[in-house]
C-alpha cells in the first residue's frame, strides 16, 4: 500500500464528514485508490464514531481506531502509526483546514524526490495561498511563536507546526517513538525531532482557510507552547531526541 492517511478527531462529528467527503472526492478524481483512511478517535463523546461507521459501509479503505479516552492530537497520532500499512503517512485536520488538493503533489514529491523524508504544509511559502485567514490576535501568536523558534531551535519564519504533514514510513516509525508531548503541541516537537535525528524537512505550500470552530484555545495553547518549546530545547541539549 502507498498512501495512510491518519486523520486525529475529537468530537468532530459535524465537521468529519465534509472533510472525508472531500478527500474521497480528491482521491476518485485522480483515480487513486492505493490508500487506507484512518480515524483515530480520541475519546469523543458525541457521535464522531457513529458518523464514521456511515462511511465504514460506503468506503472500504477506510477504519476507526477507537480510543476510549481523550488524551490529545499527539498522543493518538502517535498511537495511530504504528498501525499503518502505506509507505507514505499522512496526518491532516478533522477539519478540513488545508484543502484536501495537496493530497496527491505531495505524494507526487515524495516519489520524485529522494532528498525529502518529511513534507509539511506551510501557509507561509511561495504559492501558499490563505482563503480565510485567522483572527489578528492569532496572527500575532503564531508570529511570536516562530520569532522563539527561531531563536531557540534555529528554524525559518515559516509554518512548520501545521497539522498537514506527510512521512515516507520509515522516517514516522523512527520519529514517532521519540514523541513525548500530547497535545497539538506535538507537531512542533516531531519537527524537531525530525531535525535533531537527521531526517530531511521540506515545507510545499498549501491552501488553507482558518475554521472559526477550531478546538484550538489560543492563550491555553500558547502557554503550552511557550513552556514546551523550552521543554524541548532542554531534550534536544540533553540528547533526549537521539537515543
Amino acid at each position: 500500500m502507498e498512501l495512510s492517511i491518519i486523520i486525529p478527531a475529537f468530537n468532530e462529528e459535524k465537521r468529519l464528514p465534509p472533510t472525508l467527503n472531500k478527500i474521497f472526492r480528491h482521491l476518485e478524481e485522480n483515480h487513486y485508490d492505493d490508500f487506507e483512511l484512518i480515524v483515530a478517535n480520541d475519546g469523543s463523546q458525541d457521535h464522531t464514531v457513529a458518523a464514521v461507521r456511515e462511511f465504514c459501509k460506503k468506503y472500504h479503505e477506510i477504519r476507526i481506531l477507537d480510543y476510549k479516552q481523550n488524551r490529545g492530537r499527539g498522543a493518538v497520532c502517535k498511537a495511530a502509526v504504528p498501525e499503518t500499512r502505506g509507505d507514505f503517512i499522512l496526518i491532516t485536520e478533522a477539519d478540513g483546514s488545508t484543502n484536501e488538493e495537496a493530497i496527491m503533489p505531495f505524494v507526487r514529491y515524495l516519489k520524485e524526490h529522494s532528498d525529502a523524508d518529511i513534507l509539511i504544509g506551510s501557509r507561509d511559502v511561495e504559492g501558499a495561498r490563505i482563503i480565510f485567514p485567522q483572527p489578528p490576535f492569532r496572527i500575532f501568536l503564531n508570529k511570536v511563536f516562530l520569532l522563539m523558534a527561531k531563536v531557540l531551535f534555529g528554524w525559518p519564519m515559516h509554518d512548520r507546526v501545521n497539522g498537514f504533514k506527510m512521512f515516507r514510513r520509515k522516517a514516522a516509525l523512527d520519529i514517532y517513538p521519540h514523541q513525548t508531548e500530547t497535545s497539538f503541541f506535538a507537531e512542533a516537537e516531531i519537527v524537531y525531532i525530525a531535525d535533531a535525528r537527521g531526517w530531511k524537512v521540506r515545507e510545499l505550500p498549501i491552501v488553507w482557510a482558518d475554521d472559526r470552530d477550531s478546538r484550538v484555545r489560543p492563550m491555553k495553547e500558547s502557554l503550552h507552547a511557550f513552556f514546551g518549546m523550552f521543554k524541548i530545547f532542554i531534550r534536544g541539549k540533553t540528547g533526549f531526541y537521539n537515543k
